[in-house]
């Protein structure tokens, strides 16, 4: 992970330098997101190898707390961003889980739907048992929704990256048991719906 983080200092200094093209500001992006995509992925291999080599701990967590935090992470990362995102909770849900995984499906999830949607909305709802991503990008066919989960897969991304974010989500939820559900068209957004059957809900905050 080491070398990554003077990847992202790196390029926060190159992108606050005056006079820079929109071309050159938007090669930057993509190498941007390419270095979070290679921290993602770093991140996950250690805690799938963590947890082969002695069990990864875990607590009740919020997933309220959790989608809120990768939201803000999101805005932190492209603050220009036209997108309009929003997050609707049904309840305060909550996830026996390890906090870095259940941080990593749900980041992950967010940060493909944003690299996907080039103006429009991102959306995260929160049920009783659920959290719903969706978004207002150009949609998948079915083959298309087939592929999406495998190793190097991008679609028609645009903004860079290695395509291994849903690669990630795809192992941490069958390895802990949070069924996936896609929905996708062309032209008409995607939904992205994870299930967690052992959680608990309480009333959301007012």
């Amino acid at each position: 992970r080491t070398p990554i983080t003077p990847i992202r200092m790196a390029l926060d200094r190159l992108n606050r330098e005056p006079g820079l093209s929109d071309k050159a500001r938007e090669t930057l992006q993509r190498i941007r997101n390419s270095a979070d995509d290679m921290g993602s992925l770093t991140e996950a291999f250690l805690l799938l190898s963590r947890e082969m080599d002695q069990g990864l701990t875990r607590d009740w967590v919020c997933v309220n707390d959790i989608v809120a935090a990768e939201m803000e992470r999101s805005r932190i990362i492209e603050p220009d961003s036209a997108i309009e995102t929003s997050i609707e909770a049904e309840s305060r849900l909550m996830v026996h889980a390890n906090e870095k995984v259940l941080a990593s499906v749900i980041g992950n999830l967010l940060r493909n739907a944003l690299s996907y949607t080039d103006a429009g909305t991102v959306r995260v709802r929160i049920g009783t048992d659920s959290v719903t991503i969706e978004d207002t990008g150009p949609g998948m066919d079915p083959g298309q929704v087939e592929q999406a989960f495998k190793p190097w897969s991008r679609g028609g991304r645009r903004r860079g990256g290695f395509g291994v974010g849903l690669t990630i989500v795809k192992r941490f939820s069958e390895r802990f048991d949070w069924p996936l559900e896609v929905d996708s068209e062309p032209d008409r957004g995607t939904r992205v719906h994870v299930h967690f059957p052992q959680a608990r809900s309480q009333p959301p905050q007012t």
